[in-house]
């Protein structure tokens, strides 16, 4: 299993690094009825194969992503009633992801759909993204489906999940904000992109509750909105760049020798199915230098009226990168991240993460290792101080 895992890899980064180097238009047949009502069809590695109608109107795009991983954990419960002093835990895993996404009548109707084959969907099977949108008017635009509600930066970062310098989302991300939802979301910008904001009604949860990969038991069983019978989001970004907290990408790939930066917040609003509101808000701020150096800050706050279990709390995170120039086929990169969590009444837990990445095709065809060390205070079990732990990953992304 595990050579075959190694080799399937191997096999993809080598004929992804040979697409990478050779985009191409693809041929059409004369006079058929496909070249009729197309202008072109072109492949673009890491974006997928582009089919579009004479005038442009309409596109369709059909791409993916692979991904071939191992992740070896270790805790150390020191004394605490669990079993056992130490537990340990490897695995390999395999992921894959289907695309398609496009435009419709002049541009006006945009629509994605993204399926996860090994059932990878969060709570509905194979689907993860399933939407479709319009251009209301100029500069404000209209999503309705299955899709990520703005609840952070690291949550909204590229619709693929893969523009990411570390292989885990930091602990705060994961308590905090984490799951798409199906809902309407409502966005606009001016100054030419640079300012944006959004508006967001849905049913079902905006926030993970997800286990953290590192933290052991950190989460209150009830602290995410995952169980909302409603959810209320609206916030807003400023920039020097055009474009979203979803537009954002990890890192300083580009080294484009001018700065850019992004600061937002967002708050959101939940009614619970048993009862009660939950509130959640959120800031953030990234910064690239131009030359290498990138760095990110997120925090979150969350109380909650009326609610059987509030679990009052908040989640912080810190993180900081250096990407080289490119030299060959290969372009290195490190990454260091601090990330905090902390419950009223209950656990709280702190880890750091440090990561060595080599990017061959920036973010769309890498190898990424990293090592993460956590602590989990005030752990609700009998016998238990902190408990320790850490983790070793390793992953290979290949998007096509």
């Amino acid at each position: 299993m595990t050579r075959s895992l190694i080799s399937t890899a191997s096999l993809l980064a080598l004929a992804s690094a040979l697409a990478a180097q050779n985009p191409q238009t693809l041929p059409q047949t004369s006079g058929s009825s496909i070249s009729g009502a197309l202008n072109s069809a072109r492949y673009e590695f890491g974006r997928g194969l582009t089919f579009s109608s004479q005038d442009g109107g309409n596109s369709m795009t059909v791409g993916g992503q692979l991904q071939v991983g191992y992740s070896w954990t270790e805790f150390n419960f020191d004394g605490a009633s669990v079993g056992s002093d130490f537990s340990f835990d490897s695995s390999f895993s395999a992921d894959a992801r289907l695309r398609v996404g496009g435009h419709v009548m002049d541009n006006k109707y945009s629509y994605f759909v993204q399926m996860n084959p090994s059932g990878g969907g969060q709570g509905t099977g194979n689907l993860i993204d399933a939407w479709v949108g319009m251009n209301v008017s100029d500069g404000i635009h209209l999503r309705l489906g299955q899709q990520k509600m703005r609840s952070g930066l690291s949550a909204d970062t590229s619709a693929n999940d893969t523009d990411f310098e570390t292989i885990s989302r930091s602990s705060a991300t994961n308590e905090f904000a984490n799951l798409r939802t199906t809902g309407a979301l409502l966005t606009g910008n001016g100054m030419d992109g640079r300012f944006n904001w959004h508006f967001g009604i849905a049913n079902g949860g905006t926030a993970a509750n997800g286990a953290s990969q590192i933290l052991f038991g950190a989460a209150p069983a009830s602290q995410a909105n995952d169980d909302t019978d409603m959810a209320v989001t609206m916030g807003a970004s400023f920039g020097s760049h055009a474009g979203t907290s979803e537009d954002w990408s990890e890192g300083d790939l580009a080294r484009s020798g001018e700065s850019q930066w992004i600061a937002g917040a967002t708050i959101t609003d939940d009614r619970l199915q048993g009862g009660g509101d939950l509130r959640t808000l959120n800031f953030f701020g990234g910064f690239k230098s131009g030359d290498g150096i990138a760095a990110q800050v997120e925090h979150w706050t969350r109380e909650g009226e009326g609610a059987s279990n509030q679990n009052d709390g908040y989640g912080a995170y810190a993180q900081v990168s250096y990407t080289m120039a490119k030299s060959g086929s290969m372009q290195p990169g490190f990454v260091a991240r601090y990330s905090t969590v902390d419950f009223d009444g209950g656990a709280d837990g702190n880890e750091f993460t440090l990561g060595v990445n080599a990017y061959y095709a920036a973010h769309n065809l890498k190898w990424q290792l990293e090592y993460a060390s956590g602590t989990t205070g005030n752990f609700p079990v009998a016998g238990a101080d902190d408990i320790d732990s850490s983790a070793l990953r390793v992953l290979c992304t290949v998007v096509f």
